[in-house]
């Protein structure tokens, strides 16, 4: 990772402010306390210090109690994380919604790490507190992200969806258990060894009633560019953000990404060794994520998704694909249609 500043999106905070609000503590106060001027942050390009967001999130859960979380979340919306909110409403499938939310919850907060896994039978978000021994907060990112998560995956796959399970990172007093079980409405792993989201693998793939390519792929530009300008992007995303504008010409060159971003392929060779990564690694994750999306709508043929992914001819593309995910594009087809 390159070195960025910790720090968390305004709209954070405006969600505490307002789960404070109703239950009639005076927000304001404790923003003044713990050194936050929410005017300083309304332009979206400033983000809050983790220091200060941080102190707050410490006071509110003692002034409060931890379940104070699930309030806030509440008050979240898509339109909360602007271009975030529109490309995970517009993803395609729930496996691309967790592809996006992994790449782009910098946007959200640099204080919690989010990866994405899947394995055979296991699909999984797990998200990692990175604030050190701060109990309140810790406890406050874990509530906050697992009931996040299924707040947006239940805004695109229907409001009774239920995930596999749930995990937290704690066990809140007993006399809270009834509201988490409540508010959450699935299985929940308290104490668990780390804070997830796990979804049933047979879910990934299907077509999602607002999915909408072009609009996402929009939104991910324009993800990008604003976390370039907060200094909250890492490399990565943003060669992920240059293959998906190049990939459709065919020319995806390591030297054409590397211009693009104002770097000598050297430069940018070693930039992405520092992160733990390299530019082959990074095409090749984006093909692999784009090609099980675009070959699971039925709508793109095989022909046109090898355009898109800027291979010259469909047996190149095949080939590739079959490497991937272990069957050729039409068993993969038929296999997401009988699903």
């Amino acid at each position: 990772m390159i070195n960025i500043m910790p720090s968390s999106y305004h709209g954070n905070v405006l969600a505490i402010k307002q789960a404070l609000t109703a239950r009639g503590i005076d927000a304001n106060e404790l923003l003044e306390e713990s050194g936050i001027n929410l005017p300083d942050y309304k332009n979206g390009l400033h983000r809050v210090p983790d220091e200060l967001i941080l102190n707050f999130i410490d006071l509110v859960v003692r002034k409060t109690d931890p379940s104070i979380s699930l309030e806030a979340v509440k008050c979240l919306s898509p339109a909360s994380y602007h271009a975030l909110g529109t490309g995970l409403l517009y993803s395609d499938t729930l496996r691309s919604f967790c592809q996006r939310y992994q790449r782009y919850f910098s946007l959200i907060s640099t204080l919690f790490n989010v990866e994405y896994h899947e394995t055979i039978g296991t699909a999984y978000l797990a998200g990692e507190s990175i604030t050190g021994d701060l109990p309140n907060v810790n406890n406050f990112d874990s509530d906050s992200f697992v009931a996040m998560t299924m707040k947006f995956v239940r805004m695109i796959c229907g409001p009774h969806y239920k995930p596999k399970k749930v995990c937290l990172s704690w066990t809140p007093p007993s006399e809270l258990i009834g509201k988490y079980r409540e508010e959450l409405d699935c299985e929940i792993e308290f104490s668990s060894d780390k804070t997830a989201v796990y979804f049933e693998v047979i879910d990934l793939d299907k077509e999602l009633p607002s999915s909408n390519r072009e609009l996402a792929r929009q939104s991910d530009k324009t993800i990008t560019e604003f976390l370039e300008k907060t200094g909250s992007v890492d490399l990565k995303s943003r060669v992920y953000s240059k293959l998906i504008e190049f990939l459709p010409s065919g020319d995806c060159s390591r030297e054409r990404v590397a211009m693009s971003l104002n770097m000598t392929p050297s430069t940018f060779h070693n930039k992405l060794k520092v992160e733990g990564s390299n530019y082959q690694d990074l095409l090749d994750n984006i093909r692999k994520e784009l090609a099980e999306q675009y070959i699971g709508k039925n709508g793109i043929s095989i022909g046109e998704a090898a355009y898109l992914l800027g291979f010259t001819d469909c047996s190149n593309f095949s080939r590739a694909f079959k490497r991937w995910v272990g069957m050729s594009p039409r068993e993969y087809k038929s296999s997401v249609k009988h699903d």
